[in-house]
C-alpha cells in the first residue's frame, strides 16, 4: 500500500453528515432540529421555575400564572415531540446504515486488482472498518447530540450570567474533559489499528466454527476445542491492548473530572455569598443551585457523545483513506488510455513475465516466454503448484506481473483499463462463486446486459452441460438455488459447477475464456464429457472473435484435443507444442505425466 494521506477532520465531519443526509434527507434535518433544540428546554424549564418561585413569595399573581402556562407549554413541547425524535433518528440510522453498506461494498468493488484485497494493510483498515461500522450508522446522530451539548450549554451560560457575569465561565470546566477524552479517542483508534490483524484473525476463526461448510471436518478431526482456544488467545490479545488504553485514559479522565469537581464548588460557593449578602432572589438561588448541579450530568453527557463523535470521525476518516487509495490505484490501473480490439488478430504474448503473491518471498512464475496463437485452444498442464491457476489469474487482469509485460496483439494489457479488459474475457474456476438467487439469474449474470434474454440463457445451459440439473429443478430456470433464500434449493457441488460452467458461456465471443480446472467437482465419469462439449461450444464461438480458449485440467487426456500444450513446472514453462508433438519427446516431462496418469487409469 502506498503513503497514506489523512482526510481531515472537518472533511470527515462534512463526510458523516452527507452520508446521513444522502440516506434520508428529511429524517436527518429533524434529527438535527430535535436533538440541537430539546436539550435546552429544561434548562428554560428550571429559569421559568425560578421565575414562578419569585412571582409567588412576592405576591405577584400575574407573574405566578404566565410563568406557569411557560412552564405547561414548554413541558408539553418537551413531551410532544419524544416520539417524533426517536422515530426520526432511528428511520435516519436505519437508511444511513443501509447507504454505508452499499459504499463499502462499492470501495471493496473499486480495489482494481485482487492483489488490492491481499494487502496485509489494506485488509486491516477494512477489519477495522468492520468493527467500526456501528459509528458511521450513528454518526449524524452522534453530531446532533453534541449539537443539543453545545446549544444547552450556552443557554445554560446566558440564563446563569443573568445572575452573575462569573457564572459565564462555569461551562467551560466541560473543556478538561472533552479534551481528555479527544486524547483517549485517538489511542484508542491507534489501539485498534494494531489489534486489526488479530481482531482479523478471531474473525476467521469464529466464522471457521460456525460455517455449514466446516462443520464436517471440525467434528472428524475434533478441531471444535481447538479453534476455541485459538480463538480466545487472539481475541484476548487483541483485547488487552484495548484494555491498557483504558486504563491510561483513566487518569486524565480522572484529572479532568477534578478540574470540574473544584469549579464546581466554587460556583456554589459564589451564589450562596451572592445570596446571604441579599443579591440574588431566592427563586435565583435555585436557579444557579439547580444549573450547576446539571452542568455535572452536560458534562458526563458532553463527554461521552464527544467520544462517540471522535470515534465517528476517526472511522470516516479511515472509510475517505481507503476510498483515496481505491481511486489512486485504479487511476494508476487505467493509464496509457485504449481499449481492446473487438477481434484478435494475432496472439496473446507473455514476455519475461514473473509473479511474487503480495507479501510472498518465492515466485509463483519467473521467465515466462508464451504466445497464445489468436483462434487457438490452450492446455495448461502440470502438477498442483506449478503456477497453472497463477498465470490464468494474470491473463484475466486480477494481477500484474512483478515483472515482465503481458500484449495483446502487441498492445501492453496494462495500458487498458482492468474492467475494459475483463469485459472481453469470460471464466469458470475451480472454486466458482455459488450466486445464490434463481437459476436463471445464477446463470444469466454471466453477462448483464443479456441476463433477461431467455435463449441466450437456454443456449448457455446448453452449452455449460447445465440443462440436467436445470430439468431436475422443480420449477427449473425459475427456482432459488441455495440456503440463502428461504425455499432454495441447495445443490451438489458438481451442479454448482455446472451453473458455473453455464455462466462463463453467457459472454458469446470472448477474446479469451479461462476455464481453471472448471470440471474438478464433477463426476469423473461425465468429466471428458463435459469438457468435451465446453471446448467444442468455444471453438464454434471463438471463430467470431479470433478468440483463445485456455483451458487447465488434472485428466491430461483433455489435452489432446489442444492446438496447443503448455507444460508447467517449477514456475516455468518447460514445454509447448501439440498432443502428439509432445509424446514424440522421449524424455519430455509431458510425456512422463501423461503416461504415469494413462496407467493410474487403467489400474
Amino acid at each position: 500500500m502506498t503513503t497514506r494521506t489523512h482526510p481531515g477532520t472537518l472533511r470527515a465531519l462534512r463526510a458523516t453528515l452527507r452520508l446521513s443526509w444522502q440516506a434520508d434527507r428529511r429524517s436527518t434535518a429533524l434529527t438535527m432540529l430535535f436533538f440541537g433544540l430539546r436539550p435546552s428546554l429544561g434548562i428554560v424549564m428550571a429559569y421559568l421555575t425560578s421565575v414562578v418561585i419569585d412571582a409567588a413569595l412576592d405576591g405577584r399573581t400575574t407573574g405566578l400564572v404566565a410563568g406557569s402556562l411557560a412552564i405547561a407549554g414548554t413541558a408539553a413541547l418537551s413531551a410532544g415531540t419524544t416520539s417524533y425524535t426517536s422515530e426520526a433518528a432511528t428511520r435516519m440510522i436505519e437508511r444511513t446504515s443501509a447507504l454505508l453498506d452499499l459504499r463499502q461494498m462499492e470501495l471493496v468493488r473499486a480495489l482494481p486488482k485482487i492483489e488490492d484485497l491481499e494487502d496485509p494493510e489494506i485488509l486491516d483498515q477494512l477489519e477495522t472498518l468492520r468493527g467500526q461500522r456501528v459509528y458511521l450508522s450513528e454518526g449524524a446522530d452522534a453530531i446532533g447530540l453534541m449539537l443539543g451539548a453545545a446549544v444547552r450549554a450556552a443557554v445554560t451560560a446566558a440564563v446563569l450570567a443573568t445572575v452573575n457575569g462569573w457564572l459565564l465561565l462555569t461551562p467551560l470546566l466541560a473543556v478538561p474533559s472533552l479534551l481528555a477524552s479527544r486524547r483517549g479517542a485517538r489511542r484508542h483508534e491507534k489501539a485498534l489499528e494494531q489489534s486489526a490483524a488479530d481482531l482479523r484473525l478471531a474473525r476467521h476463526l469464529h466464522t471457521t466454527s460456525v460455517s455449514l461448510p466446516a462443520a464436517r471436518e471440525l467434528r472428524l478431526f475434533a478441531l471444535g476445542p481447538h479453534l476455541r482456544r485459538r480463538y480466545a488467545r487472539t481475541a484476548q490479545r487483541a483485547d488487552d491492548r484495548i484494555v491498557r488504553v483504558v486504563r491510561r485514559n483513566l487518569a486524565g479522565t480522572t484529572s479532568a473530572s477534578l478540574v470540574f469537581a473544584l469549579g464546581y464548588a466554587a460556583a456554589l460557593a459564589v451564589v450562596v455569598r451572592q445570596f446571604h449578602h441579599g443579591a440574588a432572589t431566592p427563586g435565583q438561588a435555585v436557579l444557579v443551585i439547580g444549573m450547576v448541579t446539571s452542568i455535572n450530568v452536560q458534562v458526563v453527557e458532553a463527554v461521552a457523545f464527544h467520544g462517540f463523535l471522535q470515534q465517528t470521525l476517526a472511522a470516516m476518516r479511515r472509510l475517505l483513506r481507503l476510498e483515496d487509495q481505491a481511486a489512486r490505484l485504479t487511476a494508476r490501473h487505467t493509464e496509457g488510455g485504449g481499449t481492446p480490439a473487438a477481434v484478435l488478430r494475432d496472439a496473446i504474448t507473455l514476455e519475461s513475465v514473473g509473479f511474487r503473491y503480495p507479501g510472498a518471498d518465492s515466485w509463483a512464475l519467473r521467465g515466462v516466454d508464451l504466445r497464445l496463437p489468436a483462434g487457438a485452444t490452450v492446455a495448461l498442464v502440470g502438477l498442483n503448484g506449478a503456477g497453472k491457476s497463477t498465470l490464468i489469474k494474470l491473463l484475466c487482469g486480477m494481477y500484474r506481473p512483478t515483472e515482465g509485460r503481458i500484449t495483446v496483439d502487441g498492445q501492453d494489457l496494462g495500458g487498458w483499463g482492468v474492467e475494459q479488459w475483463q469485459q472481453r474475457l469470460s471464466a469458470c474456476f475451480q472454486d466458482a462463486t455459488r450466486f445464490e438467487f434463481t437459476a436463471r439469474t445464477t446463470v444469466g449474470i454471466g453477462d448483464l446486459p443479456r441476463r433477461d434474454d431467455a435463449r441466450a440463457v437456454a443456449e448457455a445451459v446448453a452449452q455449460g452441460g447445465a440443462q440436467e440439473v436445470v430439468d431436475q429443478l422443480d420449477s427449473g430456470l425459475e427456482t432459488a438455488v441455495g440456503a440463502s433464500i428461504a425455499g432454495g434449493r441447495e445443490l451438489s457441488g458438481g451442479q454448482w459447477q455446472r451453473l458455473a460452467l453455464a455462466r462463463s458461456r453467457m459472454r458469446h465471443a470472448p477474446l479469451l475464456l479461462a476455464l481453471d480446472e472448471p470440471t474438478a467437482a464433477v463426476d469423473p465419469l461425465a468429466e471428458d464429457e463435459l469438457l468435451g462439449r465446453q471446448l467444442s461450444a468455444a471453438r464454434q464461438a471463438a471463430v467470431a472473435v479470433n478468440g483463445v480458449t485456455l483451458f487447465a485440467s488434472h485428466r491430461l487426456s483433455s489435452a489432446r484435443s489442444a492446438d496447443l500444450v503448455v507444460v508447467l513446472e517449477g514456475q516455468r514453462v518447460v514445454q509447448t507444442g501439440t498432443h502428439e508433438e509432445l509424446m514424440r519427446q522421449p524424455d519430455g516431462r509431458y510425456r512422463e505425466l501423461y503416461q504415469l496418469q494413462s496407467r493410474g487409469y487403467s489400474r
